[in-house]
């Protein structure tokens, strides 16, 4: 199954490729599914998709609110 990129008209297939998701000193790489080109990351995400990277963003503001009550108590 293809796709045509709305901006660049580039041929995209169904991939998933790293992602590095950087929050206040938080870094984790995540595998993120997608729409992408064959040559780079300029990829488009359905809703599903951004559920994925919704999920990691939550755990990493989670992960740094936990550790800013440890360092409070």
């Amino acid at each position: 199954m293809e796709k045509i990129h709305p901006e660049t008209g580039e041929i995209l297939h169904r991939d998933v490729r790293p992602f590095e998701f950087t929050f206040r000193g938080e870094k984790i790489v995540i595998d993120q599914p997608g729409w992408y080109p064959a040559d780079n990351d300029n990829g488009i995400f359905t809703q599903e998709d951004m559920k994925v990277a919704g999920n990691v963003l939550r755990a990493l503001k989670a992960n740094h609110a936990k550790k800013l009550q440890n360092i409070a108590s």
